[in-house]
């Protein structure tokens, strides 16, 4: 895992990134994959973040 993994969580996931904002978690920056194309939104990682993520898993 590298430095940026670590710290920061990348959502390729469309309707994950409206729900994580849905839930007041706001991304970093939204931006385009070099390596793939896709359109991807970029967080901080968080304890807030991870209940979100945790939520959204459990729908």
């Amino acid at each position: 895992m590298n430095e940026m993994t670590k710290e920061y969580f990348f959502c390729y996931t469309k309707s994950m990134s409206i729900y994580l904002k849905e839930n007041g978690i706001d991304y970093l920056f939204k931006a385009i994959s070099i390596k793939n194309k896709k359109i991807f939104t970029l967080y901080k990682k968080s304890p807030e973040l991870q209940r979100a993520l945790d939520s959204y898993e459990k729908q």
